[in-house]
């Protein structure tokens, strides 16, 4: 996480000049933040929550495109941000949902609140950084409950 908040053009470009160095990328993200105690796996504990074919989408996605390196920038643009607690309020009706395996901590419900008009907080048992494609059916019903509210 550290080379792509910090310098994602430096390795952007090496992984879009590479298809293997960017699978052996990002199946090291998949594996360790899914959930870290798959580090210990011979595997990565990768086909635990992804199936070969969904790797190899996902793979081919970034490759074909070559966005790699945008996908990394957004954590240079946001994480090293300073004006994080000077941000203008947003009063549209916002949620959050937390998964114990992503790569920061849950944030606090009262630091959320101090930017956010924060109406559902939704803290998972299980997921990490890829909730989306990890558990797509439970993030789906969480949206659904936030969109039936209004």
């Amino acid at each position: 996480m550290h080379i792509q908040a910090t310098k994602p053009d430096t390795v952007g470009v090496g992984l879009n000049d590479s298809p293997i160095g960017l699978l052996a990328y990002i199946l090291e993200k998949f594996s360790t933040w899914t959930n870290p105690s798959y580090l210990s796996l011979p595997d990565g504990g990768i086909l635990k929550k992804y199936s070969r074919e969904d790797i190899l989408t996902i793979i081919s996605i970034y490759w074909l495109q070559g966005n790699i390196l945008s996908s990394q920038r957004y954590y240079k643009e946001n994480f090293l941000s300073k004006n994080i607690f000077n941000s203008k309020y947003v009063n549209i009706p916002t949620a959050y949902a937390a998964f114990p395996y992503d790569i920061g901590e849950v944030t606090p419900k009262e630091l959320i609140q101090l930017n956010y008009n924060l109406t559902q907080m939704t803290i998972f048992t299980d997921g990490g950084h890829f909730a989306a494609f990890e558990m797509p059916k439970e993030l789906a019903n969480d949206i659904l409950n936030f969109g039936l509210k209004f």
